[in-house]
C-alpha cells in the first residue's frame, strides 16, 4: 500500500493527469521486479522546483538550477557506473487552457516544429489521443508526447535520452531550450532525470548501495527518508535541501532516489539515481 503511494506521486509528478495513461508516459512497467519504489506515507501532489523566486511557469532554478543538478547527476552516475550509463531527462506539464482535438495536433506540431522535429504521428491510447514526434538534435534522442484528453486537456511530455559521458551538456542545453519553448507555447512545466549503468565495481545491491551514499555524503548532506528491500533490489529516497527539485511526501521533501538491482544475466549490479525520484524502469 506504502509503495503504491509513491507509484501515485510519481505519475502526479509527471503529467499531473489521467492515471492510466500518464504512466504510460512515465515509462513504468508493472514487472515486479523492477516496480520496487520507496514506499511514502501520505504522499501530496506539490512539486517544487528550486528556491526563491518564482517563473512564471510555476517553476524556479529552470535555468542556473537545473544546469548544476544535472551536472552532478552525471557526475555522481559516472563515478560509480560503466561509460556506457544513459542520461534521461523528462519535461512535462499541462496546458494552461482546454481546447478542442484539432487545435491540440495544430499545437502539438507547431511545438515539434520549434524543437526542431517533423512528422507527427496520432493513436489512441485509453479514448485520448496521443500526438507524437521524435528525433535526434545534437546527437541526444528527443520523444514529444503530446496527450489530448476528451475533456480538452492538453498534458505534453518531452523526453531526452543520451549517453552520459558525452552528451551531458548538450541534454543540459536542450532541457533548458524545451522548458523555455514549453513556457512560450502555455504550458508550465517541471523536470526530473535519472542516470541509470552497470556499476564498474563488482559488490553486492547493499555493498554497492553503500559505496554510492558515501559518494553522495561526501558532497552534499542527506537523510534516508524511505528504504525498501527485496531479494533483489535496494531502492531508497533522501531529503537534499541543496538540491533544487522535490516531491512533497507528507510534510517531508523528497530530493532524489538511489536503487540498485541485481541483474541475474549479466551478473552486475544495475545502478539507477533519480532528481527528485527515478521515473525509468530500475
Amino acid at each position: 500500500m506504502r509503495k503504491m503511494r509513491l507509484q501515485i506521486v510519481v505519475m502526479m509528478l509527471l503529467l499531473c493527469g489521467a492515471a492510466g495513461m500518464m504512466a504510460g508516459f512515465a515509462g513504468t512497467t508493472e514487472s515486479k521486479r523492477n516496480e520496487s519504489v520507496p514506499h511514502v506515507i501520505e504522499a501530496s501532489t506539490s512539486v517544487s522546483s528550486g528556491t526563491g523566486e518564482k517563473d512564471v511557469d510555476g517553476t524556479t532554478g529552470t535555468g542556473v538550477a537545473a544546469d548544476s543538478d544535472l551536472t552532478l547527476l552525471a557526475a555522481l552516475g559516472q563515478e560509480h557506473m560503466e561509460a556506457s550509463a544513459m542520461l534521461t531527462v523528462k519535461i512535462q506539464g499541462e496546458m494552461i487552457n482546454s481546447i478542442p482535438k484539432d487545435q491540440a495536433k495544430t499545437a502539438a506540431e507547431q511545438l515539434a516544429r520549434t524543437m526542431g522535429l517533423s512528422g507527427i504521428t496520432t493513436s489512441p491510447l485509453q479514448g485520448n489521443e496521443v500526438f507524437q514526434a521524435e528525433g535526434v538534435l545534437s546527437g541526444v534522442s528527443v520523444l514529444l508526447d503530446w496527450a489530448h484528453t476528451k475533456a480538452g486537456h492538453s498534458y505534453v511530455r518531452a523526453m531526452l535520452v543520451g549517453e552520459a559521458a558525452g552528451q551531458t551538456r548538450e541534454m543540459i542545453a536542450l532541457q533548458q531550450q524545451i522548458q523555455e519553448m514549453m513556457k512560450q507555447a502555455g504550458i508550465p512545466n517541471t523536470w526530473n532525470a535519472s542516470i541509470q549503468g552497470y556499476a564498474s565495481e563488482t559488490a553486492s545491491v547493499d555493498g554497492t548501495m553503500a559505496q554510492v551514499e558515501e559518494t553522495v555524503a561526501q558532497k552534499f548532506p542527506l537523510r534516508s527518508v524511505e528504504d525498501y528491500a527485496d531479494e533483489k533490489t535496494r531502492s531508497r529516497s533522501y531529503e537534499a535541501p541543496s538540491l533544487h527539485a522535490s516531491v512533497i511526501s507528507g510534510d517531508t521533501p523528497i530530493h532524489m532516489q538511489i536503487a540498485v538491482h541485481e541483474d541475474s544475466m549479466k551478473k552486475s549490479s544495475r545502478i539507477t539515481i533519480g532528481f527528485p525520484v527515478i521515473t525509468i524502469e530500475y
